[in-house]
């Protein structure tokens, strides 16, 4: 006899409307979408569409000693999630009459990810708990013709620019853009057109160094996630190596300040840790006689460093 165990509600998307904000709060509606994609990729929750066990056969039948299994599609994978009242010892799958794979666990929760063949099919699953007990599950899978493809996620930023512009791309429809800076409230960018497989957003950046963290996900919920540290900065450090007989100076500068600046010389590290300061000197330092190697390093307070080398003959 089969037992319905647990099934997942279709989500519905609103293509029509663009919703962008940068502080305070974010509508209700924003917060779920992207923290419920935030908890899928990380594998508390899983997303797709019908996520559900059917219950096939168990060696005891009473269900307050039965797993909860939910049996979820991200992208192009099975996420199988179970919980349990014992501990778990192992799960076993295959799809239809194939290869058992057998995957050892060892707690009252389990996770696993697996890749969705290439055509329809059914997957079994075997739930074995450190008892010995065991219990049977499937799931279909109607492959055929399924969206499976996550969108693509292009961010680019150059040294320097003060934008920054993040664009997610999908082969069949994108539904939204949703993206987060460390310590920030997050913003969604809703499609606006149906059929539309593009969303392109352009950031202003301030100088720092900051993660953001950018989601994208398309009409058929398939996700995508990435997550970038970001270094920004309104100028690039600049360097002059000054020579004066046996003795050099460095001198750098930044128009938002500088943080540290390093000498190599003949592989003798001077360093210098600075507080801002928009420009600064290091030396003098001696040369030897012959050929000197130099490496210069200044990193600016926005985290980006420039280096430059050189070798100068000293005679004296």
């Amino acid at each position: 006899m089969n037992q319905i165990l647990m099934t997942e509600n279709k989500k519905k998307k609103d293509k029509n409307k663009k919703e962008k904000k940068s502080s305070g709060p974010i509508e209700i509606k924003g917060i779920v979408r992207f923290f419920a994609v935030v908890i899928a990729i990380f594998g508390i929750s899983l997303i797709g569409e019908g996520s559900y066990a059917i219950y096939k056969e168990a060696e005891e039948k009473d269900p307050k000693t039965m797993p909860v299994v939910t049996i979820g599609r991200l992208n192009d994978t099975a996420v199988i999630y179970v919980e349990h009242s014992t501990e778990i010892s192992k799960i076993i799958y295959s799809w239809n009459n194939g290869e058992e794979t057998v995957l050892p666990e060892g707690g009252r929760t389990a996770q696993e990810t697996i890749l969705l063949p290439n055509q329809n099919s059914v997957l079994n699953i075997t739930i074995e708990d450190m008892n010995g007990k065991k219990v049977k599950y499937q799931k279909q899978y109607n492959i055929e013709g399924m969206d499976i493809a996550k969108p693509v996620i292009e961010v680019e930023v150059e040294d320097g620019n003060k934008k920054m512009t993040i664009t997610a791309t999908d082969d069949t429809e994108i539904a939204y853009l949703s993206y987060q800076w460390e310590n920030e409230e997050p913003v969604t960018i809703e499609a606006t057109e149906p059929g539309q497989t593009k969303i392109i957003e352009e950031l202003d950046l301030t100088p720092g160094t900051k993660k953001i963290n950018i989601i994208a996900e398309d009409v058929n919920g398939n996700v995508e996630q990435i997550e970038k540290e970001i270094v920004a900065t309104t100028s690039e450090p600049k360097m002059q190596l000054i020579q004066n007989a046996g003795q050099i100076i460095i001198e750098a500068s930044d128009e938002d300040g500088l943080s540290e600046i390093k000498l190599n010389l003949n592989g003798k590290q001077y360093a210098n840790k600075l507080n801002g300061e928009k420009e600064i000197k290091l030396g003098p330092v001696g040369l030897k006689e012959g050929n000197n190697t130099i490496l210069v390093e200044v990193t600016n307070v926005s985290g980006y460093t420039k280096k430059a080398s050189t070798e100068l003959q000293y005679t004296p």
